[in-house]
């Protein structure tokens, strides 16, 4: 059986794979596994990537960011090889990007890419695609970094809500006072996250901190990303007044306690409440999570829940994205961080 420190067990595994002389049944379940494996994980060269890839034209060198290059064959998987006139080194499009020297079809990638903007839990889509758990991990980490500057350019306009909601830290970094018990209510021990949205349909949230939110660092996470003079929405809480001030919004405010029981259709607040209340969800789906991963999971929130809306899109969008970033991410520095 192989050995290693980042091997997991693999979905095509039963307790007959490594067996020397197995029964005939137990090799018939055996192949069948297998079997069921392969057509889930089609090989590179039969996945039929190469003629999407190879509809990608790189815009420079990877190496050295010269634009002249020319062509210079093939790989063994058909992928299309380029040699810079300057530096002289080759590379292929995936080159230096998130999908270099990748072992797993770009095909399997879409089916994980669904799965996460239909919101499966991890745990669900690594079962479904027949894929290790650390599989599925290396893939999500890819996600994140495709994302991490995915929130810079989100800028709210004409109506726009905000408000804030919180997480709670994982038990063992819940902080106790002297005498041992818990802090309670919006202490240390609770995340606090600023959220807003749109009537276009946009979505924008970060962390703000711990505990209640501050005038300070409300106006850090909003302040690029609410256009000057728009409409906004809110509660009566404090931090929100510097913001008001700074961007000239026009205010409008309302006392949520006295809004508690009312249907949606009547509560002025639905959007943002209900952009909330899809956070916690979402978060409540994953919340194993170590929370130093929350910005990645709120940029990955914002993704699925801002346009476009189809599914289809988006993930024509990533696979866009990860072919033109350079940025990398072998199986061993995920795991051996």
């Amino acid at each position: 059986m192989p050995n290693s420190k980042y091997r997991t067990k693999s979905r095509r595994e039963t307790p007959w794979t490594y067996k020397q002389q197995p029964e005939k049944d137990e090799k018939f379940i055996d192949d069948c596994i297998n079997k069921l494996y392969h057509d889930k994980h089609p090989d590179l060269k039969g996945s039929g990537e190469a003629e999407l890839l190879n509809s990608i034209v790189p815009e420079k060198c990877p190496h050295c960011n010269h634009p002249g290059f020319q062509c210079f064959g093939k790989t063994e998987n058909g992928i299309n090889r380029y040699r810079c006139k300057s530096c002289r080194k080759t590379f292929t499009i995936t080159t230096k990007t998130l999908l270099a020297n990748h072992r797993i079809p770009v095909t399997e990638w879409i089916e994980f890419l669904l799965g996460i903007f239909r919101s499966q839990s991890f745990a669900s889509i690594s079962k479904a695609n027949r894929n290790s758990e650390t599989t599925t991990g290396y893939w999500l980490a890819k996600l994140y970094l495709i994302l991490e500057n995915y929130q810079d350019g989100i800028l709210l306009q004409d109506e726009v809500q905000i408000d804030e909601t919180f997480y709670s830290v994982i038990k063992k970094d819940l902080a106790s006072k002297e005498d041992g018990t818990l802090y309670r209510g919006l202490s240390r021990n609770k995340i606090c996250m600023g959220i807003g949205c749109d009537n276009a349909g946009h979505v924008y949230c970060k962390v703000e901190g711990f505990g209640k939110p501050t005038k300070r660092a409300t106006m850090e996470i909003f302040k690029d990303h609410i256009k000057k003079g728009s409409k906004v929405v809110h509660d009566m809480e404090k931090s929100h007044a510097p913001l008001v001030n700074a961007l000239e919004l026009t205010s409008t405010t309302y006392n949520s306690e006295s809004l508690k029981g009312l249907p949606d259709k009547d509560n002025p607040l639905t959007p943002i409440n209900t952009c909330c209340r899809e956070l916690q969800d979402f978060l409540h789906s994953h919340k194993s999570f170590q929370r130093s991963n929350l910005p990645d999971y709120l940029n990955l929130f914002a993704f699925i829940h801002n346009p476009p809306h189809d599914p289809h899109e988006k993930i024509k969008l990533i696979l866009k994205w990860i072919t033109t970033t350079l940025k990398t991410l072998s199986y061993r520095e995920k795991w051996s961080n």
